[in-house]
């Protein structure tokens, strides 16, 4: 759709709606994102640095346990300090108490006598957990790694009375880790405060680069998500509105990257009209909501949150009585395979591509773990390996799932034993047939549970997208506009990704609707970008 004329009526009829990416190269896809060695580096340090000092105090493997607490510092990266110590440290403080909820539960599981129900307690323990943990990350938009770590470090922590560690030990090594976590991720404040910022920024205009060089659909969603990313990390720096030179050089590349996507270059050409999921305008993304706007926003019952929310609480327990019908003592890990395939969002083919990572990155796991039993796992030995896992997970969690779970999965086994499984063949079919069982229900409920969610979903994003817009037209003073533009923005976001879910599940009637929703964008839009206030009659 071209821009060429003033009077020439904007067309949306003929925009084409989104389409996912290809199987294969939604499997085999590792996308760059910048620097990944100084994330991996602190992630591998933070595990090893309480494992090797309780090693050498004698403390042996149960100091390995700090690893759960230690997974805190993925949540710090690509934050800046003014924020990141917060953000780790409020995770750090999650992550301690699920290990106690997890070993307490574990303590009543392995101390029971057999009963079904000990079991089952702890797949509905998992289940409240992984559906609260979803809804506050998906509420937020924190996104990777979202709710995994949380629910690992409680999967894990509840193994753990069956080795003979207590509820205590647990919880105090996990605070250990936790610490360390704190201490390594705001080690170069100091040094280079600005470092997060510089790294975000350089990401985008690489990306930028990488668009004006070839305007493909992958390079431009890469630049938008990265411009996206840099914005935000310079809001939560306070940087935005300082005149800093990260905030003039990403402004330009901003500006780059938009005239790009919407079709007039620098000499004045026209070119095709930005595809719908590109998502970006010219002018300089806002700041997110308040935590309570968004947490009041996401409990409404016809919003995304609340499906995962519905689609994790029927998965949770199917999967967990479905592997305890099998024979398996210990049904975590079917459990956990649904969770984790299904809390990322209500997207039927994403989470069918998830599905596939999950398996695949297991069974190859499973393999790296049987490599690995030929060594003598214990003391320093299995210190290096848990923290050559861990920064194997920080290079590969966000850019290829199965690639991670290649590492993920040793790591638990391994850590949830403090060694090599006593019967490996064993222990491995059970992980196997446990995420048969967790892929198998979570596929059955991402297409069984709330079929038409994405259509609801999408409704209920435009009707908060033109409530927003009623809301600014209505309003009587200046002084309420910057908050509700700030408010309508979000809202847009939402609503694009909302369109995105549908457009993926259900084309036909995303195709039908995609005109009046993009009109809604287009007034959104120029609401946004307007210098007063907009005439209420509009």
């Amino acid at each position: 759709m071209s821009r060429g004329s003033d009077d020439q009526q904007t067309s949306v009829v003929d925009l084409p709606i989104p389409t996912p990416a290809p199987p294969w190269s939604a499997m085999l896809a590792v996308p760059r994102q910048g620097r990944q060695w100084p994330g991996v580096a602190r992630a591998a340090v933070t595990v090893a640095l309480p494992g090797l000092s309780g090693v050498a105090l004698g403390a042996g493997a149960v100091s390995t346990i700090a690893t759960l607490g230690a997974f805190a510092v993925v949540y710090g990266e690509g934050r800046p300090y003014r924020v990141r110590w917060r953000t780790v440290a409020i995770v750090g403080a999650v992550l301690v108490a699920l290990a106690g909820i997890g070993a307490a539960v574990g303590s009543g599981v392995h101390g029971s006598a057999g009963s079904a129900l000990s079991p089952m307690a702890l797949v509905l323990t998992m289940s409240v957990v992984v559906a609260a943990c979803a809804f506050v990350v998906d509420a937020l938009r924190l996104g990777a790694p979202g709710a995994f770590l949380m629910v690992l470090a409680l999967e894990i922590a509840s193994a753990l009375p069956a080795v003979g560690v207590s509820v205590g030990e647990t919880v105090a090594w996990t605070a250990i880790g936790a610490g360390t976590a704190l201490v390594v991720a705001m080690s170069g404040v100091l040094v280079r405060p600005r470092t997060p910022e510089r790294t975000a920024v350089a990401a985008a205009v690489a990306a930028v680069d990488a668009v004006l060089e070839d305007n493909s659909p992958v390079r431009r969603r890469a630049a938008v998500r990265d411009l996206h990313a840099a914005w935000q990390c310079l809001h939560d720096a306070g940087l935005v509105g300082s005149g800093h030179s990260l905030v003039r050089t990403l402004q330009v590349a901003h500006v780059r990257c938009a005239t790009a996507l919407h079709g007039v270059d620098h000499d004045g050409v026209d070119h095709d009209e930005a595809t719908p999921e590109d998502d970006l305008q010219q002018q300089i993304p806002l700041r997110r909501p308040s935590i309570r706007y968004r947490l009041v926003r996401a409990a409404h019952p016809r919003g995304r949150s609340a499906t995962v929310v519905v689609r994790l609480l029927v998965a949770g327990p199917v999967a967990g009585a479905v592997a305890l019908g099998l024979g398996f003592g210990r049904p975590d890990w079917a459990v956990i395979t649904a969770a984790m395939i299904l809390h990322q969002g209500p997207d039927r083919i994403l989470g069918t591509y998830r599905a596939a990572h999950r398996f695949v990155g297991t069974v190859l796991g499973l393999v790296l773990l049987v490599g690995l039993s030929w060594f003598d796992l214990r003391g320093v030995v299995l210190v290096v390996v848990l923290a050559s896992a861990m920064a194997g997970i920080q290079a590969f969690l966000v850019r290829n799932y199965s690639l991670a779970m290649v590492f993920i999965t040793p790591l638990a086994m391994l850590l949830g034993v403090l060694g090599t499984p006593v019967d490996l063949v064993a222990a491995a079919s059970e992980r196997f047939v446990e995420t048969v069982v967790g892929v198998g229900v979570a596929l059955a409920v991402l297409w069984g549970v709330l079929p038409r969610a994405h259509r609801r979903i999408l409704s209920d994003a435009d009707a908060q997208v033109s409530d927003t817009i009623s809301r600014i037209t209505r309003t009587t003073g200046a002084g309420e506009l910057p908050e509700l533009r700030r408010d309508l923005e979000f809202e847009l976001h939402a609503s694009t990704t909302a369109a995105i879910t549908a457009a993926h599940t259900d084309a036909e009637w995303t195709r039908e609707r995609w005109p009046e929703h993009r009109r809604l964008h287009e007034l959104g839009y120029r609401i946004l970008t307007a210098p007063r206030l907009p005439d209420r009659a509009r």
